[in-house]
């Protein structure tokens, strides 16, 4: 469904279940919340799951990118809870996802509580751990590279997609599920304008002193793109945090230990949210 914002913008947001309200951000950026669908689905028997296609990006509308930041991302939580006259919500969002919701968290902490799932400390410490990890990789590491390096000049949603195949075994620990991705409605315009601008320059080290709601930091042991190093580093950060690191899990967690992940989400949301 695509609900109306106060700023006239349409926004797209899949809901499964029902109960108290878990906004869902999806990764990328240039993705959609298909990479959630259907491993989050049985938390809708307890909570009501909006999935977001956020701002400029899947079945949303579209709009010229240089609109776009972390900012407008985050706010738009905001705006989707006020459309929808919701008292209360907590907030998840994974990848891309999860640095929107650490922005929402220093910045605005609306909600009633946050999931923050494969989440970055600053864009610069990012980008030294999966340089640290390509180098590890030797040749396979150096074409992994060079497939990020043309996030910047992508053109289609064909062009999109491949990257996505290329990259997936980068972000699995084990083998990515047969078609995964596949059913993205992707944004290359998106994807090509946040990789030359260092996918939103973030910083979140001083600020994280300044959240106050119950938080989760949620991470693949083998995450090599936002590392269980980034994790902690949020952990220690946010007073009163809960870090739990899935096994046997690299950056898609939820995909590979699904029950892990959802009995951690699950215990935290029903003790804190």
């Amino acid at each position: 469904m695509q609900f109306a914002l106060a700023d006239g913008y349409n926004l797209n947001v899949e809901e499964v279940g029902n109960g108290f309200p878990l906004i869902v951000l999806h990764g990328g950026p240039g993705l959609d919340h298909s990479m959630f669908r259907p491993y989050l689905d049985a938390l809708g028997d307890e909570y009501r799951l909006l999935h977001i296609d956020e701002r400029g990006q899947g079945r949303s509308d579209r709009v010229d990118p240089a609109t776009l930041s972390l900012e407008v991302f985050a706010r738009d939580v905001d705006l989707l809870a006020e459309a929808l006259e919701l008292e209360s919500f907590a907030l998840l969002g994974h990848s891309f996802g999860a640095i929107i919701a650490t922005y929402h968290a220093t910045e605005l902490g609306t909600a009633d509580a946050y999931v923050i799932s494969g989440g970055g400390d600053s864009s610069e410490a990012l980008d030294a751990d999966v340089q640290a990890a390509l180098d590890e990789l030797g040749d396979e590491g150096k074409s992994m590279a060079a497939s990020w390096e043309a996030e910047k000049t992508v053109e289609t949603e064909e062009q999109l997609k491949q990257l996505l195949r290329d990259q997936l075994p980068f972000h699995f620990h084990g083998d990515p599920p047969p078609g995964y991705g596949e059913e993205t409605v992707g944004s290359p315009e998106v994807l090509r304008y946040f990789a030359n601008m260092g996918y939103g320059a973030f910083d979140y080290r001083p600020k994280l002193k300044d959240v106050d709601k119950p938080t989760l930091v949620i991470v693949g042991e083998h995450d090599r793109t936002t590392t269980p190093r980034a994790s902690r580093v949020l952990h220690e950060g946010i007073q009163g945090s809960e870090l739990v690191v899935i096994p046997d899990a690299g950056h898609m967690s939820f995909v590979e230990q699904t029950d892990r992940y959802l009995a951690a989400v699950r215990d935290f949301l029903t003790r804190r949210a």
